[in-house]
Formats: structure tokens, C-alpha cells, sequence
């Protein structure tokens, strides 16, 4: 026996602070090639990179094989800044949109689960060549792929991996009839880019991956107040200006495309919104909105999961004990208000637990969970005239 003395158990958890914030990483599938010699990118596999100096030192260069790859960088950290994390994977140009997307081949999917589910929103791009078939106004290519994303994105968002994406829509043939109407569709975690900077074939993805990865989950790519993505020029996948078509903005708008914009008396181009392929009555008709949704699970998740088949204490009636339901609903309030609700993510947060479940018949808790997402101010009215007082 030891002799008398005093022992303290040190709580670790008294102060119930927040988890660490969930940040909005982007992957990206892109065309390129492999590069000899030692520590040099090689096709299929999958980088982590913070800084467009990291990606020339594995041989992807302004001239070469992988210029492509380096103009898509380059505009990314133009965008986000040194410092931002960005996971990437070349693919040889054989492959297509539709195979980058493809759950059953290790190029998005790879990429996703070496990232082990820090990639929040996901770019694909493929360089267009010279014998692609058009349909519906673009390269069929990326009408396929979109198919095959929303599959992907479903399946990682099953496993608590939860991703959006961004195709680049090449090749519009410039008849806007032709572009297939994607606000009857049902994939509301793909979003089509079919503008670019440089007049080229392809979107700017790389661009707009910058765009989103430095802005809070909650902002769309096309709020105004964080300026202008490209002060000179913007044209549509078919190499013309954007100005050539500006009569039919909203009709390509209404069909869901994000491309390029200005404003009378802006300098600049800006991302005509975040819309996503499906139709105007899904809570998750942009990205914005999913990737706050995407945001509160895990927060949710990562609270509740600790949870997960501890003993539930009944009252003498076989209902869930008042104490566990409170601090139940505290920690999910208190973990998505602080990290989400304070930060202007959402506008606030809500969590129920009926006390009635039968937990000792089912072995089941049931949670609700109420987000109230924040507004956006996309349409503006003003009533305007000449008054003979004023009030």
C-alpha cells in the first residue's frame, strides 16, 4: 500500500472547445505528362502543392510538354495566393472528362482518397484536340462527364468525403439553342465553367478553383466586393469574347452555365454566378449552398461520432433521459454555431431531439438538425422617379 496522497484527474474536455475549422481545399484533374528524372510529377499520381514555385520544381513549366498544366497553376495562385493548398493529378491527354470523372478508374477518385477527404470542391479539365464530336453545344465529352461527377461526388459524400465539381465545358460551338438545358436536370453537386481569360478551348478552372479556395465557404464566386477575376479580356470555349454574345447572357445563364461577365461602370470581368446542373427549386442549386451543407455535416458528424454507441440513459417512462438530449443539442449548437454561425456562414443553427424515441426497441437516435443559410442579394430593385417633396 503507498502512502497517502492526493491524485488529480485532469479533465481535458472542460472547456468544450471548437474543432478546427474545415477549410475549402481544391483538387484538381488536369491534362499533362509525365517529366524525367528524380522528384519530377509523373502522370496518375497525386501532389499536394502550396505554392506554383512547388509545381515548376516538379516540372511543370511556363514552356514544355506541361504548359498547359502551368497557365491552369499559374491562374490559380493568381487568384489564391502562395500559400494556398492545392492537390492535383496530370492525367495523359487520352484520357477523357468522362474517364477523369469515372468512379470505377483511379484519376478523380484517386485524388479524392489520397487527399483522404480534404478536397472540398474538385476541378476537371481536359486540353481539347481536333476530333472531338459536338453535341448540345459543346464537346459530348463533358455531357458525359457530368454523369459520372455526380456519381463520384455521391459516392465520396456517402463515406463523409463530401465534394463538389467544376467541369470545364470545351468547345462551345457559340449557338446558344444548342446548349443542352441543364436547369431540368438532377446533378446538383456539377457545375459547368465555359468561359475563360486566354481565348482557348477550355474554361479557366484553374481560375475559379482560386476564387473559391479564397473566399469563405458561404460566398459565391460572383460577389462583387472581392473584385474582378481578369481586368482585360474573357471570352467563351469557342475563343470569342464574351461582349459577342451579351444579348444572350441570360439566356445561357438560364441554362445553368457560369461563364464570364462586367458591369457599366466596373473594370473588369466577373463569374456570372455558382450555379449548379439542376433545377431551380433544389436548396442546392449553387455551390455555395452545398458546400455549407457539406461544411455543417462534418461538423455534425465529427461531433456526434464520439457518441456513437455510448450508453443512452432512460427515464423510468423508457424515454431519452432530459440530460443527454441537452447536451446533445448543445454540442452540435455550440460546434456549428461557433465555427459556422459566428463566422457569417450561416445565419443560425437549431438541433431537436424527440425525447419519445424507443432507443431501448431500436438503438436508434434520431436528430434534427435546422440550418438557416444566409441570403444572397443576386437581384437588386430599385423603384426610382422625380418627387415634388421628400419624406
Amino acid at each position: 500500500m503507498s502512502l497517502p496522497n492526493i491524485m488529480f484527474n485532469i479533465s481535458n474536455n472542460g472547456l468544450g472547445l471548437l474543432q478546427s475549422d474545415t477549410q475549402k481545399v481544391p483538387g484538381f484533374v488536369l491534362t499533362g505528362a509525365t517529366v524525367t528524372g528524380a522528384n519530377k510529377v509523373t502522370v496518375g499520381n497525386s501532389y499536394q502543392i502550396f505554392s506554383l514555385e512547388e509545381a515548376v520544381n516538379l516540372g511543370i513549366e511556363e514552356t514544355g510538354t506541361n504548359a498547359f498544366a502551368y497557365g491552369q497553376i499559374k491562374s490559380f495562385y493568381a487568384e489564391a495566393k502562395k500559400g494556398a493548398e492545392l492537390w492535383f493529378m496530370l492525367v495523359a491527354s487520352t484520357v477523357t472528362l468522362e474517364d477523369q470523372a469515372d468512379l470505377t478508374k483511379n484519376f478523380a477518385k484517386k485524388l479524392l482518397s489520397d487527399a483522404q477527404g480534404k478536397i472540398r470542391v474538385l476541378g476537371l479539365l481536359k486540353k481539347s484536340g481536333t476530333s472531338e464530336t459536338i453535341t448540345n453545344g459543346l464537346d459530348n465529352d463533358v455531357h458525359l462527364s457530368v454523369v459520372k461527377a455526380q456519381a463520384l461526388a455521391e459516392d465520396f459524400s456517402d463515406r463523409y468525403f463530401p465534394v463538389r465539381i467544376l467541369i470545364s465545358g470545351n468547345k462551345f460551338d457559340g449557338t446558344v439553342a444548342n446548349l443542352k438545358d441543364y436547369s431540368t436536370t438532377d446533378y446538383n453537386k456539377v457545375s459547368i465553367l465555359i468561359a475563360n481569360v486566354d481565348g482557348s478551348k477550355e474554361a479557366s478552372i484553374g481560375l475559379a478553383l482560386g476564387r473559391l479556395a479564397s473566399i469563405p465557404t458561404q460566398r459565391k464566386i460572383s460577389r462583387v466586393k472581392d473584385g474582378a477575376v481578369e481586368p482585360l479580356a474573357a471570352y467563351f470555349t469557342n475563343g470569342e469574347p464574351v461582349f459577342t454574345l451579351d444579348a444572350a447572357w441570360d439566356a445561357i445563364d438560364n441554362k445553368n452555365y457560369i461563364f464570364l461577365r462586367s458591369f457599366a461602370s466596373q473594370s473588369g470581368f466577373f463569374f456570372t454566378g455558382d450555379k449548379t446542373l439542376t433545377k431551380s427549386t433544389d436548396d442546392f442549386n449553387s455551390l455555395a449552398r452545398g458546400l455549407v451543407m457539406d461544411e455543417a455535416v462534418l461538423i455534425a458528424y465529427a461531433t456526434l461520432v464520439q457518441e456513437l454507441s455510448d450508453e443512452v440513459p432512460v427515464t423510468a417512462s423508457g424515454t431519452i433521459h432530459p440530460t443527454i438530449i441537452k447536451t446533445w443539442q448543445n454540442s452540435i449548437e455550440r460546434q456549428i454555431g461557433g465555427l459556422m454561425v459566428e463566422a457569417g456562414k450561416l445565419s443560425g443553427v437549431k438541433a431537436f431531439i424527440d425525447e419519445n424515441q424507443n432507443v431501448l426497441v431500436t438503438n436508434n437516435v434520431n436528430v434534427e438538425l435546422q440550418l438557416l443559410p444566409v441570403g444572397y442579394a443576386d437581384f437588386i430593385t430599385v423603384n426610382i422617379g422625380f418627387t415634388t417633396t421628400l419624406e
